[in-house]
């Protein structure tokens, strides 16, 4: 793997390659393949799941589980926003020093922050679970109990692989941090099938296989870093507190890590609800997210070097190219987003039925991913719109779209159909639809409002 950090031009692609289209499949195929991998390596931990005895309960705890894990996570996206942000910026002014300094202090507000969310997700995931009535079936609590504590553990890794990975995306390297993730999730398939097919260890062995194998790349990831083959390498002579570089990258990255929290503060009350109707509507629920995040893959990496496009061009001065580069991804997410819902919708239930056992669980599962597939292209739509914004520094405008989609449109959506309707679990996705459809439009609104000349 020596070869990681010879990524040196990679820029070109993002600043010179007239044609925009080939630029964004070499730079988003390595991601979406990493992505794809990660996403079937859930489908494997939940088909393993699917296989227990007590597998409705183990799959709803990991469902409740996840809103939380996404909370605290939010802080290492904002700073992975500002990060590619600010340092494609610097790179397109062709100022590496800055750039070094920015990717040194990315690395230590990384181990920082991972640290304490570590002792946070330990400590208060009982009374988090409390609040969302995960008491009500005292199964489903100490399963989910279980996995977020362990998991807990896990933060520092992957705050630190965050901050890697932010830091090549921003150079144009989409490679170097593909190659670890399939290092870490192939070491996670085998050791979830050892320590739950193999060793019964439930939910607790599911939670220890993730944590081990994000654990096993982080020291190559510091060692990266550090290397002269990397392009913006940094030395202890980058360990420096400055306050207006603090400053920068916290304007940058607090409205993304808010979004981040409220979006995922929302799913926490959204799964919430949910589990009102049972733990077999909450294991649906999971069970067709998983499925839909196979499609959404290719979107996430569209998005991701969307920003890393706009970023460089805008330091680079190149307005134009900034914008063709959104249009470019704009169209590639529509049309593999169409194309995937086609070829998923026919096997859906077989798709499903490998994940459970439960036929109630299998039914309600059934009617949730077909409204997912429905909204999938405007799913497209909504990441391309976030890449945008956040790849000019416009991260307030990724704040207000995503804060409106959950806190404006879904959650009252879903309360007035539970009060005042007799839908039932179905209103919870009729009200996801028809928020997908109308954030489409405040996107559209939104985009006009997009400065590419802004100062960060």
């Amino acid at each position: 793997m020596a070869h990681l950090g010879g990524m040196r031009d990679r820029s070109n692609l993002l600043l010179y390659e007239k044609k925009l289209y080939k630029a964004f499949a070499i730079m988003a195929m390595p991601i979406f393949l990493s992505n794809l991998l990660k996403s079937l390596h859930d489908l494997v931990d939940t088909y393993f799941i699917g296989q227990m005895a007590n597998s409705t309960a183990a799959q709803a705890a990991i469902s409740i589980a996840w809103p939380f894990i996404n909370i605290l996570l939010c802080f290492s996206a904002g700073l992975s926003v500002g990060g590619v942000a600010i340092i494609s910026r610097h790179l397109g002014m062709g100022d590496k020093q800055k750039a070094r300094e920015y990717s040194a202090l990315l690395l230590m507000l990384s181990i920082g922050i991972g640290l304490v969310i570590n002792v946070i997700m330990y400590v208060g995931s009982p009374l988090v679970l409390k609040l969302m009535g995960a008491m009500d079936d005292m199964e489903v609590y100490e399963l989910a109990l279980t996995y977020l504590r362990v998991r807990s553990f896990e933060m520092i890794f992957l705050f630190v692989f965050a901050a890697f990975q932010t830091t090549r995306q921003a150079c144009g390297d989409t490679v170097s941090p593909v190659l670890l993730s399939v290092v870490s999730v192939v070491v996670n398939v085998f050791l979830t099938w050892l320590f739950v097919a193999q060793m019964n260890l439930g939910v607790f062995g599911a939670a220890l296989g993730t944590l081990i194998g994000n654990a096993v790349i982080t020291p190559y990831c510091v060692y990266m870093l550090f290397s002269k083959r990397n392009q913006i390498a940094i030395d202890k002579s980058h360990f420096k507190i400055d306050m207006s570089e603090v400053r920068t990258m916290v304007k940058v990255g607090i409205p993304s890590a808010l979004s981040q929290a409220l979006s995922s503060l929302g799913f926490l009350i959204l799964q919430a609800l949910i589990l009102d109707y049972g733990k077999h509507i909450a294991a649906a629920f999971s069970l067709g997210n998983k499925v839909s995040n196979l499609l959404l893959m290719p979107i996430f990496s569209l998005g991701s070097v969307l920003a890393a496009f706009v970023g460089q061009n805008i330091g680079a001065k190149n307005k134009e190219r900034a914008i063709g580069a959104y249009n470019t991804s704009r169209n590639l997410g529509l049309a593999v987003s169409i194309v995937g819902c086609l070829i998923i919708f026919p096997f859906r239930r077989e798709i499903l039925s490998l994940l459970t056992n439960d036929p109630v669980t299998l039914d309600a599962a059934m009617e949730y991913i077909f409204w997912v597939l429905l909204t999938q292209p405007l799913m497209a739509m909504f990441q391309n719109y976030i890449g945008l914004f956040n790849g000019s520094g416009n991260t307030k405008l990724s704040f207000i779209m995503a804060t409106v989609r959950l806190w404006v449109i879904r959650l009252p959506l879903i309360l007035c159909f539970k009060l005042l309707t007799d839908l039932g679990s179905a209103g919870i996705w009729y009200a996801m639809v028809i928020s997908n459809f109308l954030i489409m439009i405040v996107g559209w609104i939104l985009k006009g409002k997009v400065n590419y000349e802004k100062k960060l």
